[in-house]
């Protein structure tokens, strides 16, 4: 695939960031930040990357609306938006009836409706055969739903129900939308017990956000097809 332009939302840490590290050699890549020190920092520590950064907070239309006007001084158009951005309220043991609905609402107000407000900016920008990628997670995998964390796994389920509404109603633009889980991954989130390295979940995601034969509406793992 020739160069493309590439928007990464939650691009100075875990997977974000090594998103930003493997796509930058050879494609334009722009990534959102909370705050600027955050993009200097990631920009000064990665090193020789030709990536730049915009200040955005996916849980403010404002924020996100400044943003992709300044983004369009560094790119006209953008080909593969990823949405990476998101939370994890460490609740994992909370029962469900015990979970507060302010963390309910938090995690869902970033890790689902931060992705819908960034699509609703940037697909105006976005041209025939342009790619979305939401980042999601097994953990709202109704086919193999557990209990815990209920917060996040309601946001992730949701995520996945906005993808699939998506894959229909931008199919008419040519714009494919799919979700993925990147495995469990050494981050902040996945912790350090965690299987996957970031360089090897990002590696895959890239490969499949690369491949020639893009699916549509799909829930993926590694390339894989995953029930919902």
């Amino acid at each position: 695939m020739k160069s493309k332009n590439i928007f990464i939302t939650g691009g100075n840490r875990g997977i974000g960031r090594g998103l930003v590290e493997l796509l930058s050699a050879d494609h334009n890549v722009v990534f959102s930040v909370r705050d600027k020190q955050k993009g200097e920092e990631t920009i000064q520590n990665i090193g020789g990357v030709q990536a730049s950064y915009v200040v955005m907070d996916v849980n403010e239309n404002e924020s996100i609306n400044i943003a992709v006007k300044k983004m369009k001084n560094q790119m006209d158009s953008i080909d593969i938006l990823f949405n990476n951005a998101g939370i994890l309220i460490p609740e994992y043991d909370v029962p469900a009836i015990e979970t507060s609905e302010d963390s309910i609402l938090e995690t869902f107000g970033i890790n689902t409706l931060g992705p819908l407000r960034v699509i609703k900016s940037i697909v105006k920008l976005m041209p025939k055969g342009s790619r979305i990628i939401n980042i999601s997670s097994g953990m709202g995998q109704l086919d193999q739903m557990e209990g815990g964390s209920l917060a996040y796994r309601l946001s992730k389920t949701a995520l996945n129900a906005l993808t699939k509404i998506l894959s229909v109603e931008l199919s008419e633009d040519e714009i494919k939308v799919n979700t993925i889980c990147p495995g469990w991954v050494q981050t902040d989130m996945g912790g350090s017990n965690a299987t996957l390295t970031v360089k090897e979940s990002t590696e895959k995601i890239v490969k499949f956000a690369l491949m020639d034969k893009f699916p549509n509406g799909r829930f993926l793992r590694h390339g894989e097809v995953l029930p919902w």
